[in-house]
């Protein structure tokens, strides 16, 4: 038989087994940061890819936020829908007085001087209402998923917004360091330049026309520069940082896979699926519906279960008094409590109301006849958009395979110009020109590929899917 007793050395493993894990846990548990703080360097700069920024722009943007308070509140809004298949329970209390100025005839004892109070606790449950109360509360839960497809939109906007901003950022980067890489090459042309014409190899017409390509690169540059920086605000904005933080974005259009393959007769089925705005009408159309026979159901007559406990008590400001047979007058109090309950069925019904509900419903029918209307014109649109994307997809593929290949042979172009050059065999405007395709290529080449990745994003929005990535 195995003894269940530790001995001392068992014991003190297991205290210093348990020291180690718990200094273990105070180790690691400063590490798990959030989301947000596992982006930032070391420096506190937020440095993102497109995927981080799309989702960071989800959790901090303002409008995002707006959209989920307004899903809250129509959830508050069915649950005050719900409330009307519950009973109604309410309590009271009067004071009246009664002063009597005159009276004829026999006098009742409810007409003399008093003082009444009544306390009255009621229940009033709702047997039948010609289903309003059901259509109201359905009707909620219609209008809290039209909350959720508003926000949904909204995020949908966002990342189309994040994503153009996004690509268009990386592109005149791009650009910036194409154009970086050209005003070197023209400062090393116009150095060459000057050293022939120093030895009188060439004429001074040559320092003048590199000087003036160099100027435009120069103005270029900055006309590119700023434009990468407007982007990099509206992604800021965008990603709800308005506290001005450093932040970087990283990424290459380059590194694009060109060989994504998509089904266009998915594209479309998905489109009629999951497109927001189509699900929307519909959600619209529900709505009407309900409204529609909330609408009839009010002509129906309403039907109230009602019970109550009533405590009575009339204080008279005169004792009463009578005679009997031998003439003798005798007093008594009138004062009374009275408490006792009632239960019954209270039926009201509404014959004529001017034919208010009536052409409530007959609003409602041309509502629901609009939006179908509407949907049809959408569907039609949403699937022109993704066939549009698709076919600019295949376009833009086509040219960056085509400018790719430009920029290879405009670089060879240049570098062969650029030997001949120095070896006297060229002049300066053939190496400017090959200059100028070089750079005309390369920005050929960052459109296509801009190109490319917008189309797919406008694909992805079009069929209503939330591509964080391309």
């Amino acid at each position: 038989m195995v003894s269940d007793i530790q001995s001392p050395g068992q014991k003190m493993g297991k205290i210093i087994s348990m020291a180690a894990f718990i200094c273990f846990v105070i180790l690691i548990l400063p590490h798990t940061a959030t989301a947000q703080e596992k982006k930032e360097t070391k420096s506190g700069t937020l440095n993102l890819d497109l995927e981080e920024a799309v989702r960071l722009g989800l959790e901090q943007n303002p409008r995002i936020q707006g959209m989920e308070q307004g899903i809250e509140s129509s959830k508050s809004q069915v649950k005050s829908a719900r409330g009307g298949f519950l009973p109604k329970l309410s309590a009271g209390y009067s004071r009246t007085y009664l002063d009597s100025i005159s009276a004829e005839g026999p006098t009742e004892d409810d007409y003399l001087d008093q003082t009444q109070d009544t306390w009255r606790a009621s229940l009033v449950q709702t047997l039948f209402a010609g289903k309003t109360i059901l259509n109201t509360y359905q009707k909620a839960q219609i209008e809290k998923e039209a909350s959720r497809l508003e926000k949904e939109k909204a995020e949908m906007d966002l990342i189309r917004k994040i994503q153009e901003e996004f690509l268009k950022y990386l592109k005149v980067r791009e650009d910036r360091r194409s154009l970086e890489d050209t005003i070197r090459r023209l400062q090393v042309g116009r150095e060459a330049a000057k050293a022939f014409v120093s030895k009188e190899l060439a004429p001074f017409v040559d320092v003048l026309q590199a000087e003036v390509e160099l100027e435009d690169a120069r103005q270029e540059l900055s006309k590119v520069t700023n434009e990468e920086r407007i982007h990099k605000m509206r992604l800021n904005a965008y990603l709800g940082l308005q506290d001005q933080r450093q932040v970087t974005y990283r990424g290459d259009l380059a590194a694009i896979d060109l060989n994504q393959q998509l089904d266009l007769r998915r594209c479309l089925e998905q489109a009629r699926e999951q497109r927001t705005e189509l699900q929307f009408i519909l959600n619209n159309i529900q709505i009407a519906s309900k409204e529609k026979e909330i609408a009839h159901g009010r002509k129906w007559p309403t039907v109230n279960l009602e019970l109550s406990a009533v405590d009575r008590t009339r204080d008279y400001d005169t004792k009463g008094s009578t005679t009997d047979m031998t003439g003798q007058t005798h007093t008594y109090d009138r004062d009374q409590e009275n408490q006792y309950w009632t239960a019954g069925i209270n039926v009201e019904w509404n014959f004529f109301s001017g034919g208010e509900q009536h052409y409530r419903a007959e609003s409602m029918d041309y509502e629901i006849q609009k939006l179908q209307r509407i949907y049809e014109d959408d569907l039609a649109n949403i699937l022109t958009e993704v066939r549009a994307a698709h076919m600019r997809i295949q376009e833009a593929r086509d040219r960056v395979d085509a400018s790719r290949s430009s920029v290879k042979t405009a670089r060879e172009n240049y570098n062969m110009q650029e030997e001949r050059f120095k070896q006297r065999v060229a002049s300066i405007q053939e190496l400017l020109d090959a200059q100028e395709n070089l750079t005309r290529a390369e920005a050929n080449y960052n459109q296509a590929l801009l190109d490319f990745q917008l189309s797919l994003s406008e694909l992805y929005y079009a069929m209503g899917e939330k591509k964080f990535d391309l």
